[in-house]
Formats: C-alpha cells, structure tokens, sequence
C-alpha cells in the first residue's frame, strides 16, 4: 500500500474522540503513576531535585523590620522536550462507503483503535522507567528471592514494602503492583490475617483494603500485556509491568516548574486525530492517525522504590 503526499488534515470531531476515549476493558495505570502535566511547547526547563533539599531549613525567624529570608526549592534545571507518538489505520473508500450506509462510524472507529495502540505504547513506556533500578537510589532497590518471595507462604510481604517505604527520603503515597506481585500478595496468608483476623488461608484483600493496610493513597495493578516479538513472528505475550512492587510519591501539584514529585509526564497540547488521504485499492481509501506529543520523567528518585523478582514466577 503506498500513501499520498498529502498533508495530515486535523479533525475537531476526531481529535475529541482522542481526548474523551477510554478503552474500559484495558486496565491502564500510567496516568496515574507517572501523572501527566502541561508543557508550553516541544522544548522545555524541568527540575531534578537534590536528595537533601526538600530537608533543608532556612531561618525562618523575622525581625520586626526585615523582611522573611527567602528560599526557591527549584532543584537542578535540566532542559527536556516532548517526542510524537501516533499510529494510523487504513481504510478503503469502499468500505467507509459500505459502513456509513449501516449507520456505522469507521473513522470513529478506526480514531478509537489508534488511541488504544498509542496509549499501549505509553503504558510500557512509562513501566520500562519505573522497573529500570539506575531510576532509583541503590539504597530503595531489592531483589528477593528464597523465603522472601511473595508467593512463599512463609514471606513477610507487607513488612518487606514498610521498610522499604521507610528508606524513601520522600514516603510513598501509592504503591504499584505488577500483576503477578498482586496475586500472591492479595492472598498471602499474612495479609489475610492482617486484614481479616482469621487464620490466613483463604480470602483475598481488596486494592482498597491493601492500600489502607500499607497507608497509602492509591493501590495500582497494571494487568496489561504487550507482544514482545517482532511483526512475522510467532506472538508471545509477556505482561508490561512484569513482576515488581513500586512505590511513588506523586505530587498532583507538581509541574516542571517546581513541586518535589517522583515522576511525569510532560504533555505539550492535547491528543489529535485526523486523516490523510491515501493510494489504496480501487477507489482510493484514506489513512485514520491518533497521536499524542508527550514525554515521561523520573525527577526525584529518593521518592520511590522498587522491589524486583516479588514472585517466583
């Protein structure tokens, strides 16, 4: 199939099923573990913070004719820009023909499915940051293994993710769950003690009950799956958030101007969606692309942890 040069023409009606869409069957976890926010355009200022500068006091006495010191807590500025991501998807003019006869939107169609396959690819992304260890002080990593493991009846699970919370400069405000970590912990003997006082062996904890238990805003467990061969092969499905526990604070107020906060999300404009004509079939068809202009941060890594290898398996 090859495509006219024309240029992407940007639909309003388009681009707002972008925006609005949410796929309800995908559970996706990135906006909320690496929030998104605002930038005035491709290229931008953030900050990186200094482990001990949240720590730090000033003087904060005042004289009855002086003025208060003053302190900017604006971390080391780095420069940052955002890169593009969207896909399209073909349709022939025949078969939009055919489709709006029967009342049936296909670019409405095709908007949703480019959405979903970009929003995908932000969801492993945004987990390839928060499994990678070099994002984290070496003091708020841990492997486990042996007795350790979560799905080891004997394992301490909640205990392991306390003391580890304890080591963060900043404490975690939510905890994220691969979803193999998830079905061992919310099932671990001790938890359903913990939570239910009875003898551990059957029950399962709710995302709620966890996150009251670990005192924690949020509980979040990405369940998403991603194909991890390339186009020809034989498929083979691995799960985007692997087989970790991490813990984030995250400060909703934060931006790139300021604000200590584990992560972001740089996001310049909003998510499009249009059409570009395109050389296909008989009677020619048309390209369907969704996009977006985003880019994820880590900015303080003394505000989160990672626990690798939670499970067996």
């Amino acid at each position: 199939m090859s495509t006219a040069t024309d240029q992407f023409t940007e639909s309003a009606s388009l681009s707002a099923v972008a925006i609005a869409y949410r796929n309800p069957d995908y559970s996706l976890i990135a906006d909320e573990v690496l929030p998104r926010v605002p930038v005035p355009g491709e290229a931008f200022k953030y900050n990186v913070y200094d482990e001990a500068e949240a720590f730090t006091l000033p003087d904060t006495r005042v004289g009855r004719r002086s003025a208060p010191n003053q302190v900017e807590l604006e971390g080391t500025q780095k420069d940052g820009s955002t890169e593009e991501f969207g896909i399209d998807i073909p349709l022939d003019n025949k078969t939009i023909s055919e489709a709006k006869r029967n009342k049936y939107d296909p670019e409405k169609r095709a908007t949703e499915r480019a959405t979903d396959i970009v929003l995908l690819d932000r969801e492993k992304r945004t987990a390839d940051l928060v499994k990678n260890p070099a994002n984290y002080h070496p003091d708020h990593v841990e492997t486990l293994s042996g007795t350790d493991l979560f799905d080891d009846p004997d394992s301490d699970p909640i205990t392991i993710i306390e003391d580890l919370m304890a080591t963060c400069w900043q404490r975690p405000n939510q905890i994220t769950f691969g979803f193999a970590a998830w079905r061992s912990l919310r099932k671990h003997p001790k938890v359903m003690k913990a939570i239910h006082a009875n003898s551990g062996d059957q029950g399962r904890a709710t995302r709620d009950q966890i996150a009251e238990l670990l005192e924690v805003k949020r509980v979040l467990v990405g369940e998403s799956r991603v194909n991890i061969k390339r186009p020809g092969e034989n498929a083979v499905l691995a799960r985007v958030w692997d087989n970790i526990v991490a813990g984030q604070f995250i400060n909703r107020s934060a931006d790139t101007n300021g604000g200590i906060t584990f992560g972001f999300t740089a996001q310049n404009g909003t998510k499009v969606a249009g059409t570009l004509p395109a050389n296909m079939g008989l009677r020619g068809g048309k390209l369907v692309r969704s996009g977006e202009e985003v880019k994820e941060f880590i900015v303080a890594r003394r505000a989160g942890f990672l626990i690798q290898n939670a499970t067996s398996g």
